[in-house]
């Protein structure tokens, strides 16, 4: 939400404010629905892999090994490759998400499209987070858990932003007329309402030991 946000501010676009949001939210739709379409298939493929064959995941050779009746020996390189490509892509988009919204907590100035010494808070806390990243990554500590517990950490803090954004998009003090719409606001009452339903969810599997593996 963050990365996004951010980057419809910094995009040079010309024409009328109407003009510019209409491509905004053009490139917001393109980008939530093809996110989310491979994010389905992901999962679906997931679960037919592992779960048709009750295998658990607790270590990334884990991973890699169960992809070896596919893909046989090739398995560890195969998995190796996706692994570094979806971190090359993730990395700098997940720091600079989390540079922005801290910027954006304090009041400091942000932007990847500024130099650094325009807006030194970003760039530090930017740097910060990328050395704590490979801290951890280095001392040892089990990534898998790492990548599981920072993923239900962002399905508690996630649905807070949506009903954030539902209060915000619809203040006419910040928004003015450019409020959001019905079918908008339905949108993302009914993706709070799945985001706190998948949390509970969540959370009665761990309480009854059938998460965190």
């Amino acid at each position: 939400m963050f990365w996004q946000v951010q980057g419809e501010k910094e995009e040079k676009r010309s024409g009328s404010t109407k003009r510019k949001f209409l491509f905004a939210a053009m490139d917001i739709s393109a980008g939530v629905i093809s996110g989310n379409l491979i994010a389905y298939f992901i999962i679906v493929s997931t679960a037919a892999t592992l779960f048709t064959k009750h295998q658990q995941i607790n270590t990334a050779l884990d991973a890699a090994r169960a992809l070896e009746p596919l893909v046989g020996p090739f398995a560890k390189y195969l998995f190796a490759l996706g692994l570094i490509g979806a971190g090359v892509i993730a990395i700098p988009e997940l720091l600079a998400s989390a540079s922005y919204g801290v910027t954006g907590t304090i009041g400091w100035p942000s932007g990847l499209s500024k130099k650094p010494w325009q807006n030194e808070g970003f760039y530090l806390i930017l740097t910060v987070g990328l050395a704590l990243s490979l801290i951890l990554a280095l001392i040892g500590l089990d990534q898998v858990q790492l990548m599981f517990w920072a993923n239900v950490l962002q399905d508690v803090l996630s649905p807070v932003l949506v009903v954030l954004l539902v209060v915000i998009g619809n203040s006419r003090g910040i928004m003015g007329k450019n409020k959001l719409g019905l079918i908008t606001n339905v949108g993302l009452v009914v993706a709070a309402i799945v985001m706190f339903s998948g949390s509970a969810m969540l959370f009665y599997g761990l309480a009854n030991g059938q998460g965190g593996g």
